[in-house]
């Protein structure tokens, strides 16, 4: 297994999900501060992304979009750092099949409330193997308004520890 990814979404590591009510990661501040000036209608995929703002955490953004039967999300798009994590560009897979299916009940769950509510959540992954931290991980997901200017996506910031 060449990528850590295989050994994370493998089942070789344990994922502990936390959902924090700030970020600590240091390119935080850039993603919360275009949360904060968004427009009054929203962030809007096409007219707000991609921004001069957010150019360079673009890498590490992944756009996600409900199926239309609500069972599953789709990457919409996944930027390069994500493609590295991955070594692979999961850009039109679903969520089911990229991560393991021990995490998918609480990365569903937070997706779905982040599209229902209108609302930014923000989580600390840690993923372990026995008493390793292998990989730590702060994301901010927020609510965005897909090109079609109706439906309600989500983008995710990804930072690495």
């Amino acid at each position: 297994m060449d990528r850590l990814a295989d050994w994370i979404e493998g089942g070789m590591t344990h994922s502990e999900f936390v959902r924090i009510d700030a970020l600590t990661h240091p390119n935080a501040t850039a993603a919360l501060k275009f949360w904060d000036e968004r427009p009054s209608d929203g962030i809007h995929i096409g007219r707000d992304v991609p921004s001069r703002m957010i150019a360079r955490l673009l890498s590490h953004v992944t756009i996600y979009e409900p199926l239309p039967d609500s069972t599953d999300f789709r990457v919409h798009l996944a930027g390069s750092g994500i493609r590295h994590r991955f070594g692979r560009d999961i850009t039109g897979e679903t969520m089911a099949e990229i991560y393991n299916a021990n995490d998918m009940p609480v990365r569903f769950k937070t997706l779905l409330e982040v599209v229902a509510h209108n609302e930014p959540r923000m989580t600390r992954i840690i993923h372990r193997a026995g008493k390793v931290d292998v990989l730590k991980i702060e994301l901010l997901q927020l609510p965005v308004v897909a090109p079609n200017g109706v439906d309600r996506w989500v983008l995710t910031f990804v930072f690495y520890f």
